[in-house]
């Protein structure tokens, strides 16, 4: 039976370490081997989860490290896993931006500005809202530098 097969029990107990391994290394900046890990936890055991926050995770340190397209699908995951977020919408929504999608990132973005409370944050939000109408993308290397330092 599976329980008793014993590849597939180590392959159990594997996999979750290796999702662990790849938020690590997503936030050191080294995307393509998290997306590696990911993908090798996965095979290693289907049911593995991988959740919101891990999605999250990949998907932010992947845009702040220039490489939102590689991480969009990780984006797109996280929200659909948690569709209300605010930091999961602004996680897409910087995806977005920096993937030319300003009108998908406007859509994050105001869901951003609609539930957050923090009116230092709002109108900082807000103002990327009107670069973006503008069709200008607010996130220079300076921006996304400020954004990694502050998280």
């Amino acid at each position: 039976t599976r329980e008793t097969d014993p590849q597939l029990v180590a392959n159990k107990f594997a996999a979750p370490a290796k999702v662990k391994e790849g938020k690590k290394l997503a936030k050191e900046g080294k995307i393509e081997e998290a997306i590696n890990l990911y993908n090798e936890a996965q095979k290693l055991d289907s049911d593995v989860e991988i959740d919101v926050e891990n999605w999250g995770e990949l998907c932010w340190f992947g845009s702040l490290n220039n490489q939102a397209q590689d991480v969009m699908f990780a984006c797109e995951k996280a929200v659909k896993l948690k569709p209300n977020s605010e930091t999961i919408r602004k996680y897409r929504g910087l995806a977005r931006a920096l993937t030319g999608n300003y009108q998908g990132a406007i859509e994050d973005f105001q869901v951003l500005v609609e539930f957050t409370e923090d009116e230092e944050k709002k109108a900082r939000v807000e103002g990327w809202i009107e670069t973006l109408k503008k069709g200008e993308n607010p996130f220079n290397s300076e921006v996304l530098e400020e954004l990694k330092n502050n998280r």
